[in-house]
């Protein structure tokens, strides 16, 4: 009907073709609402919603941009109640809650709600003395300490109530710590050893999800059998719902689920609305799910902000039926009953890794919470966060190669040398300009490979393309290093020690000096340098920066404008969906 400028793409313009031949249809309205919709999802978001939309560019700048002048919200909507887009209807479009829908994307978050919604399984049946084994069992894995609520022991209950549990909590709250004394609780009041699957988004979380599962696990005096019933791997979601090689269906499904009793998916803030909605559909009715994460961090990298529309920060608590629940299970821990309930969800609150005494805690708290003022007085007032404003990217390079990249080659073996590797990383917002990972890359490996060799002693990698045949995944990281006959590999951490890949082997990989904020998602450094562009974008936000600095354990550097810094903090990352409203 019209050819759209930039940003928008030809798919746009297609769609929107298409949707008005199946109404029969040349109705202006209608073509932009479609073509509107599509670029919404293309921009991360499940659906349209025309009164955010008509504050917010492009969409309010749409007539500058080949489109026409867009309505009202009010008369836009009453406009496309003359068409049939209910849910009801066989519409390719579909408009409920004011809000307008691809109908592939309503049906996944209407399919998302619904699982979250069952009750098909509920509270373990529990004998009198179950009760009393779950009561000893809370005081020994999470026992009770300085009168203060403990909501670790709270979501271990949760998880024996709810056939699905939502739990929440930043970096340092114990997420992991808890879940593996949820799995041993759950395992123990089995009448038989369940079947545990353990799973996350991506080969690298799930490698960090197998590793805090097992050192929780050696903490733990655990019989044998619950001991057993714990897996010691963790695989990623593709591979857990089975990929079909150049297919789009998965091998489990509805007819063919997940063979598992309980489930256990981590960093859920990374997963995106179609692969959550592929995933509720693979698990089997009896099978107990806890969804894991941080609701502060980025939304996926593809449509949907799932995790964040699962729960409301903070917690709204819990009602009195749950409360009645808790307090059977739990009597020494007493909650009031709150309107607005999620009882489905738990949120960890106390940070032990950022305690009150850590700038780094502080900074993450003040940058989520939208205050730069805040974050101004926490620089200034802890010795673990620093703010650079005027950046040198040559000096600061020059800086990193001898105080930390140089000395990962200098290690005696591969064990020091990814332990050297993991003290530090420059994690940037942008691939692109001179604060971009690609720029900073290229200018270390040009001090550090004087030969201009492709692999390189001592050169980090990041896969970018999965290989299962390898078992190699978006995201691992690997080290080059030379083997006992002095050859080269591609090393790769795993239990047991180190994996050595051919380099002639390996998929798309990428050197990895500096990694862009969001590959670093479930990951850890002693020390970060954040690196911020010299000019404000738009990608900049509170959730890219609390998860940049929330990779630090120790120091966090941010070199940045004060511009680019304070505007980031200032804008939130805002995803148009429904889920939370079906909920």
């Amino acid at each position: 009907m019209t050819d759209l400028q930039a940003p928008f793409h030809p798919l746009d313009s297609a769609l929107a073709d298409r949707i008005c031949q199946w109404h029969h249809s040349d109705d202006e309205l209608l073509w932009h609402t479609a073509a509107l919709t599509s670029f919404a999802l293309q921009q991360g978001h499940t659906c349209l919603w025309p009164e955010q939309a008509l504050t917010e560019a492009p969409y309010s700048t749409y007539a500058e941009l080949g489109g026409i002048a867009l309505p009202s919200a009010e008369t836009w909507l009453a406009h496309l109640a003359a068409f049939d887009l209910t849910p009801d209807s066989e519409s390719p479009l579909i408009l409920e809650n004011e809000r307008l829908y691809l109908r592939r994307y309503w049906q996944f978050e209407t399919e998302i709600a619904r699982f979250l919604k069952r009750s098909t399984t509920g509270a373990l049946p529990l004998t009198e003395a179950q009760v009393r084994d779950v009561r000893n069992k809370l005081d020994q894995y999470f026992p009770l300490e300085d009168n203060r609520f403990n909501w670790q022991r709270c979501a271990a209950v949760n998880c024996l109530l709810d056939p699905t549990h939502v739990i929440i909590g930043g970096p340092g709250t114990g997420k992991t710590y808890t879940v593996t004394r949820i799995l041993a609780l759950l395992s123990a009041v089995s009448d038989t050893p369940p079947i545990i699957r353990l799973a996350a988004p991506t080969g690298k979380a799930a490698g960090r999800l197998a590793e805090a599962i097992n050192d929780a696990k050696r903490e733990l005096n655990l019989d044998l059998i619950d001991a057993g019933a714990i897996p010691d791997s963790a695989q990623t979601l593709h591979r857990l719902l089975g990929v079909i090689p150049n297919q789009l269906q998965f091998r489990h499904h509805q007819e063919h689920p997940i063979e598992a009793d309980i489930l256990l998916i981590d960093e859920v803030s990374m997963v995106d609305l179609p692969m959550m909605a592929r995933l509720t559909r693979a698990i089997a009715p009896h099978t107990r799910v806890i969804l894991l994460g941080d609701a502060d961090q980025l939304p996926s990298v593809a449509a949907g902000s799932v995790l964040a529309d699962m729960v409301d920060k903070p917690h709204t608590g819990y009602s009195q039926a749950r409360v009645s629940q808790l307090a059977n299970l739990d009597p020494k821990q007493t909650l009031n009953s709150q309107p607005n309930a999620r009882d489905f969800v738990t949120e960890l609150k106390y940070s032990r890794r950022f305690s009150d005494t850590s700038g780094i805690g502080q900074l993450a708290k003040s940058v989520i919470a939208g205050d730069a003022s805040q974050t101004v007085r926490v620089f200034s007032q802890y010795e673990d966060v620093q703010w650079v404003r005027d950046i040198d990217p040559s000096r600061l390079i020059h800086q990193w190669v001898d105080q930390h990249y140089a000395l990962i080659a200098q290690q005696e073996d591969l064990v020091k040398a990814f332990a050297q590797l993991k003290t530090f990383r420059a994690l940037c917002a942008t691939r692109e300009g001179d604060q971009g990972t690609v720029h900073i890359n290229e200018r270390i490996v040009s001090l550090l490979n004087r030969q201009r060799q492709t692999f390189f002693h001592g050169q980090p990698i990041m896969v970018t393309q999965n290989h299962y045949g390898l078992k190699l995944f978006n995201g691992d990281i690997g080290l080059v290093w030379p083997d006992e006959h002095g050859q080269l590999l591609a090393w790769f951490e795993q239990e047991d020690g180190h994996r050595p890949v051919a380099l002639g082997r390996l998929p798309g990989v990428e050197t990895v000096y500096a990694m862009t904020i969001h590959k670093t998602q479930g990951s850890e450094f002693n020390h970060v340098a954040l690196v911020l562009p010299d000019r404000e974008h738009a990608l900049i936000t509170r959730e890219l920066l609390y998860t940049g600095i929330t990779r630090a354990k120790e120091r966090c550097d941010v070199f940045s404008p004060s511009e680019t810094w304070n505007r980031g903090v200032d804008r939130a990352v805002t995803r148009w969906a429904g889920l939370g409203l079906k909920l």
